[in-house]
């Protein structure tokens, strides 16, 4: 597996004791060190969205750097639960980068959401275009931002002097609201044949 540091010979340090030493005196040795201790969390989280092993090493050494400045910027109660949120997000931006377009299906597939196959795309896409529709202002909105126009939560929040929290829950309960959408409409396209 990757190794970023060698160890120390000193005793083990919690979690926050590590954090806060980084924090406050910047030495990426300390961050090293407890990247380490989640480094195979990342990998798994970072191989389970980007499906292969060459991706999700590079996504890894990519997240690492990354971290080096948010650490050090970020309060962070939980580094565990926050590293997995980076890992998750760091992917999800992949994903969505111009080399691989996000498309609708990708939508679909990152949400749950299953499809006949002889459904042609063209179909597909309209449906989600309509659905998109349906949501309320707030959601519609932060969805056609974060899913269509590539921007980050942080990004719509500032272009919609909203607080970041407001635009998570927006984005979240868009995309709920368009899965069931999605799922009616598969199941009454599935009643008319």
């Amino acid at each position: 597996m990757l190794r970023f540091l060698r160890p120390k010979s000193n005793p083990p340090q919690s979690d926050e004791a590590l954090l806060s030493a980084y924090q406050s005196g910047g030495d990426v040795e300390l961050l090293g060190q407890l990247y380490e201790r989640y480094v195979e969390l990342t990998y798994g989280v970072c191989l389970k969205y980007l499906k292969k092993e060459a991706d999700a090493e590079d996504a890894v050494m990519a997240i690492f750097e990354q971290l080096i400045e948010k650490a050090r910027t970020h309060e962070v109660q939980n580094f565990r639960s926050w590293l997995y949120v980076l890992a998750k997000n760091y992917c999800l931006m992949q994903l969505r980068k111009p080399q691989r377009e996000f498309s609708q299906s990708d939508f679909m597939h990152l949400n749950g959401i299953s499809h006949p196959e002889e459904e042609r795309p063209e179909e597909q896409e309209a449906q989600l275009r309509d659905c998109v529709e349906q949501l309320v202002a707030e959601q519609r909105s932060s969805i056609e931002l974060f899913y269509f126009n590539e921007k980050s939560y942080q990004e719509i929040a500032e272009e919609k002097n909203e607080d970041l929290g407001k635009i998570r829950s927006y984005i979240q309960n868009g995309r709920r609201n368009l899965k069931i959408c999605m799922e009616k409409k598969m199941v009454t396209r599935g009643l008319r044949d």
